[in-house]
């Protein structure tokens, strides 16, 4: 039978995991709560087999690691998180979900261990971060920086090029949001790029406008 100490180890690793994947699922991200909840409370269970799961009289004269079992969680975790990570329209996606998930495995380890004090703080530390600290940051840099609108023919790997030369003009960019759209027969795509410097738009939105394959660029001010 579990002892009292197992079961509150389960019950918080499935609350705090909730939690966190509740967040995720509320910004319909690919790994919702559900996922969460499994990591979480399948790290807990292996910590606690870790801990106490192989008691002398089975193991003998058998030297046991208690550790073995759980260090394998960490490693292990990266095929969960790496299978939510994907490419798409030259950005990368779901690194904030995989990165979730690790830290659901980890708090399901801290519960397992019963640090659930230190499982909790961690809990309401990525809290701050993804719904006080990130919001801040992205008001801060939407302030300070300048978004643009970037029509192109699809299918040439013109978006690849155009980051390139925006980095040599000495721009920071950043990928917001793109589409591919279709005009009669013609296909192409249109992309929201958020620049980060000081330099000289005009001439970078001038020169950008004549670049091969590039049908219209527009600043944020002027884009519906």
């Amino acid at each position: 039978m579990p002892t009292t100490g197992q079961m509150l180890a389960i019950l918080f690793a499935f609350v705090l995991s909730a939690l966190i994947g509740a967040e995720r699922e509320l910004r319909h991200k690919d790994a919702g709560m559900r996922t969460h909840v499994l990591v979480g409370v399948g790290s807990c269970l292996f910590t606690l087999v870790s801990i106490g799961g192989f008691p002398a009289d089975l193991t003998g004269n058998l030297r046991w690691d208690g550790s073995r079992i759980a260090a394998q969680i960490v490693s292990g975790i990266g095929f969960i998180g790496a299978g939510v990570i994907w490419f798409h329209h030259d950005a990368i996606r779901g690194l904030t979900t995989a990165s979730a998930i690790w830290v659901a495995a980890a708090i399901g380890m801290a519960c397992g261990a019963e640090m659930f004090s230190v499982a909790i703080m961690v809990v309401l530390a990525y809290f701050l971060l993804v719904l006080a600290i990130a919001p801040l940051f992205h008001w801060i840099t939407k302030r300070t920086g300048q978004t643009i609108q970037i029509s192109y023919e699809d299918g040439r790997g013109i978006l690849r090029e155009l980051l390139l030369e925006i980095s040599k003009r000495g721009f920071g960019s950043e990928v917001l949001s793109s589409r591919r759209l279709k005009s009669g027969e013609e296909q192409y795509a249109q992309v929201n790029i958020r620049l980060k410097g000081s330099h000289d738009l005009a001439t970078l939105v001038s020169w950008l406008s004549e670049f091969d394959g590039v049908r219209e660029v527009q600043i944020a001010d002027e884009v519906e």
